[in-house]
C-alpha cells in the first residue's frame, strides 16, 4: 500500500513539474516581464531628459529676465529678447512622446525590436535635446 502511495506521489510530482514547465515556457507572462524590465530601464533615461527639459523651462526664462533687466538698466534696449518658449516647450514634450511612440511601435514585436525602438527613440530625444540646447544658447 505504501508503494502504491509512493508511485502516486511520484506521478503527482511529475505532473507538477510538467505544469511548471508549461507555465515557464508560456510566452505571454514571462516575456511581459522582460518587456517591462526593458521599458523601465529606458524610462529612467527618458525621465532624465524630461527632468533636464523641465529644468531648462524653469531656469532659462529666469536668466533671460535677469539679462533683460541688466540691458534695460544700462540703456541696451536693443539686446532685450524674450525667452525662446517654443524650443523650451518642445524639449519638455518630446521625451514622453518619443517614449510612448516607441512603446506603441515596438509592442507585439520581438524583444530585440522593442528594445531597438526604444533605443532609436532615445537617440531622437538626445538629438532634439542637443539641437534645442544649441539653439537656446545662441539666442
Amino acid at each position: 500500500m505504501n508503494d502504491h502511495g509512493h508511485d502516486h506521489g511520484h506521478g503527482h510530482d511529475h505532473d507538477a513539474v510538467s505544469v511548471t514547465a508549461g507555465d515557464a515556457s508560456e510566452p505571454g507572462r514571462a516575456s511581459f516581464f522582460f518587456y517591462l524590465a526593458v521599458a523601465i530601464v529606458f524610462a529612467v533615461f527618458f525621465a532624465f531628459d524630461l527632468f533636464e527639459a523641465i529644468s531648462n523651462l524653469v531656469l532659462v526664462p529666469q536668466v533671460f529676465t535677469q539679462n533683460n533687466e541688466f540691458y534695460r538698466e544700462n540703456g541696451l534696449d536693443g539686446l532685450v529678447v524674450s525667452p525662446p518658449w517654443v524650443p523650451l516647450i518642445v524639449g519638455v514634450v518630446v521625451p514622453p512622446l518619443a517614449f510612448v511612440g516607441a512603446i506603441v511601435v515596438g509592442r507585439r514585436r520581438e524583444l530585440w525590436k522593442f528594445t531597438l525602438a526604444l533605443f532609436a527613440a532615445l537617440g531622437l530625444v538626445a538629438a532634439v535635446s542637443l539641437t534645442l540646447t544649441a539653439y537656446v544658447t545662441t539666442v
